[in-house]
């Protein structure tokens, strides 16, 4: 077998900015190692036999994406896994079970993973909010409902999620009722409403213009001192989009970047 670095076959697919099909992935393999097309199907095929990528059917279509077939670590606490697979949790590891499907948020995309990062960071790295029965959480653009599940699963004890595509709300609630949480979670097939001082936190992994545009909503509907978790944006939008929420009162408390997207957590206040 041919020998090859993991990491920069990785970051070809986990850095582009579409979906790469097995031919087009190969390709870009060959060119990024200097190998023949052959030797690069090898090294395909040799991730997909160890369950580091999988093929996945998408709108009649073949794509090469992470496997997210068997359980998968994507912060400290937060591991992701399908329903259908056992895993032994570690001491204060938390399981978030999302079946594969075509939404938004099943773990692929760096800015899912950035959320996720900023939920960990914010409720169980250096846990510095108190969490009540009576906590509400927000998710705008739920997708596969991730965010929402993983807001509950720390501690927040609610949260409404919204998504436009019916496709999404559809997954959202079936990955809602995996996770024992159709109680917790209020799912909407709507555009989020004007919630005036609702929410503790708000989670927003849309792209940049979006999220300009919903700052007088997010800024209004979050309770004093509450907290905006905030992704879908490039690294060189951030500092707008910062200035942008600090003019109406916001604070950065945390920002990262993975794979030139930026995840950011700003306080109201």
């Amino acid at each position: 077998m041919i020998e090859f670095n993991r990491d920069v076959v990785l970051d070809i697919l986990y850095e582009s900015e579409k979906r790469l099909t097995a031919q087009a992935y190969i390709k870009q393999i060959a060119l990024g190692l200097s190998i023949s097309f052959i030797q690069a199907k090898k090294v395909l095929k040799s991730l997909v036999d160890e369950q580091e990528l999988a093929y996945q059917d998408l709108y009649g279509a073949t794509y090469v994406a992470q496997n997210f077939l068997k359980p998968v670590k994507v912060t400290e606490h937060f591991f992701l896994k399908p329903s259908n697979r056992e895993r032994q949790a570690g001491p204060g590891e938390i399981d978030i079970l999302i079946d594969p499907g075509i939404s938004f948020g099943s773990g692929h995309h760096p800015t899912t993973r950035l959320c996720l990062e900023a939920i960990d960071t914010t409720y169980l790295k250096t846990p510095s909010r108190e969490l009540t029965q009576n906590s509400m959480g927000a998710d705008i653009g739920t997708g596969s409902g991730v965010l929402a599940i993983a807001l509950c699963l720390v501690g927040i004890g609610q949260c409404k999620a919204w998504e436009i595509d019916p496709n999404a709300a559809s997954e959202a609630r079936k990955n809602v009722d995996a996770n024992h949480l159709s109680n917790r979670i209020f799912l909407f097939e709507d555009y989020m409403p004007a919630c005036q001082d609702q929410f503790s936190v708000i989670c927003a992994n849309l792209r940049f213009p979006t999220l300009k545009q919903l700052s007088s909503l997010i800024q209004s509907s979050l309770c004093q001192r509450g907290v905006v978790i905030l992704s879908g944006i490039r690294q060189w939008e951030k500092q707008d989009l910062i200035a942008h929420y600090s003019k109406i009162g916001f604070t950065l408390l945390w920002q990262k970047d993975e794979k030139n997207w930026s995840g950011l957590i700003m306080k109201k206040g």
